[in-house]
C-alpha cells in the first residue's frame, strides 16, 4: 500500500530526526522543514535519534481510519484545544476526535520499535505541517532528559548575546522580538517556547511559527516576507494573529534563525492598550523568581498538556526540582527587567529596541 520514499535527516535542538517521506510529497515536506531549520549556532547533539515515516497515501489512510473505528480508545488532549482518540496496542494510534474542530485528514502512530508515523490523506489541508508537531514534542521531552527547562518565552540574539523575553500570552513577547529584529537586526532564537540549558548558560529555540498581532505588524515597515497587517484587526489583545515561519520572519529583517545563544538578559514585557510611557525596572531576586516561575513550562505546560509521541522518562517531582534549580540559576546569572509601555506610545518598537539593547551594553 505504500509508495517509493526518500530519506532526509534534520536536527532540531540537538536531536536528530531521520525522516522518510513518500516521493510525491517530499518536495512540500522538505520545504516546510527548511522554513523552520536553524541557520547558525546549532546546539550540541544529544546523541539520540528519532525515526519518523510520513505516509501520503489515500488507500492507507482510508484503510487505517476504517480499522480504527473498531479499536477501543481513550480521549486525550495532548495539545490545548485539540482532543484526540488514543488507541492503545502493539501500535498506538491517535486520530482527531470526531467531535472536535480538527481536520480529519491525518493520523499519528507509534509502532513497537518506537518509530513514529504520520498517515495523511492526500487531499488534506497542508499536511506538511503535522510533522513539526511530532518534532516539537520530541524536542521538549529530549530537553527534559538533558536537564533543560522550558519557558513560555521568545528569545533573540543581539550581536550574539541572548535575550530571553518571557511572559504569558498578550504580554508583548512578539512585539519586543519584532522590535529587536527590526531595529537591531537581532537573530531569531525562539518565538513562544524556549529551553534553558543547565546552569541557565544558553537559550535554545523550539521550532514554532511566529504569531504576530495586527498592531505589531502595522508598526513595521511593510516587508515582503511578512503577512500584510491590513488583513488583521489592530485591537490590542485580540486572539486573531498572523503566522509566519521562522525563516520568513528572520529574512524579513535580514537576520538569521539561530538555534542557541549565551543568555545575558531577561525581559518581562507588560504592554497595555494606551499611551503609557515606556519604563524599565530591574527586579529584585525574589520578584524575578516569582515572575519567571509563572512562565516556566517544566513540567507543567499550559499548551502541551499530555506527553504523547515521546513518553517522559523522569518523574514529575524530579522535573519540579530541576525547574526550581533552573529558576535560581537564571536569576543569579542574568539581570531581569520588567518593561512597561502602552502600545499607542509613538515609535514604540524603536524605543523598545533601544531600551533593551542599553541593558546589554
Amino acid at each position: 500500500m505504500t509508495s517509493a520514499s526518500t530519506m532526509t535527516s534534520v536536527i532540531f535542538a540537538g536531536h536528530r530526526f531521520d525522516i522518510e517521506v513518500e516521493k510525491d510529497f517530499a518536495v512540500e515536506q522538505r520545504a516546510h522543514l527548511r522554513n523552520f531549520a536553524t541557520e547558525s549556532m546549532p546546539s550540541a547533539h544529544c546523541g539520540q535519534l528519532s525515526g519518523v515515516r510520513v505516509h501520503h497515501n489515500r488507500e492507507l489512510f482510508v484503510d487505517r481510519a476504517s480499522r480504527l473505528q473498531m479499536v477501543p480508545t481513550l480521549s486525550v488532549e495532548p495539545f490545548r484545544g485539540e482532543p484526540y482518540l488514543w488507541g492503545v496496542g502493539e501500535v498506538d494510534w491517535w486520530r482527531p476526535d470526531p467531535r472536535s474542530h480538527l481536520f480529519k485528514d491525518h493520523l499519528y502512530a507509534q509502532d513497537s520499535t518506537g518509530r513514529l508515523h504520520i498517515v495523511l490523506h492526500p487531499e488534506g489541508y497542508r499536511g506538511e505541517r503535522y510533522l513539526l508537531r511530532v518534532i516539537r514534542e520530541v524536542v521538549l521531552r529530549c530537553g527534559e532528559d538533558r536537564g533543560w527547562t522550558a519557558f513560555h518565552a521568545a528569545a533573540a540574539a543581539v550581536a550574539g548575546q541572548g535575550v530571553l523575553i518571557a511572559g504569558p500570552t498578550t504580554a508583548g513577547k512578539t512585539t519586543v522580538l519584532a522590535a529587536l529584529a527590526c531595529h537591531r537586526r537581532a537573530d531569531l532564537v525562539a518565538s513562544d517556547r524556549a529551553l534553558l540549558t543547565e546552569n541557565a548558560a544558553d537559550v535554545v529555540g523550539v521550532p514554532l511559527s511566529i504569531r504576530i498581532a495586527g498592531g505589531t505588524l502595522s508598526a513595521l515597515t511593510p516587508r515582503e516576507a511578512l503577512p500584510p497587517h491590513r488583513l488583521l484587526p489592530r485591537e490590542f489583545g485580540t486572539d486573531r494573529k498572523a503566522s509566519c515561519t521562522p525563516r520568513d520572519f528572520a529574512s524579513a529583517f535580514s537576520a538569521q534563525v539561530r538555534e542557541t545563544a549565551p543568555l545575558r538578559l531577561v525581559i518581562l514585557p507588560q504592554l497595555c492598550d494606551d499611551d503609557t510611557p515606556l519604563t524599565i525596572q530591574r527586579l529584585d531576586d525574589e520578584t524575578a523568581w516569582a515572575e519567571l516561575a509563572a512562565a516556566c513550562c517544566t513540567p507543567d505546560d499550559e499548551d502541551w498538556l499530555h506527553p504523547w509521541f515521546s513518553c517522559r522518562s523522569r518523574s514529575v517531582e524530579s522535573l519540579h526540582a530541576q525547574a526550581d534549580q533552573a529558576l535560581a540559576d537564571l536569576v543569579a546569572m542574568a539581570p531581569v527587567f520588567r518593561v512597561t509601555a502602552g502600545v499607542r506610545t509613538p515609535h514604540l518598537l524603536e524605543r523598545l529596541a533601544d531600551t533593551v539593547v542599553r541593558r546589554l551594553s
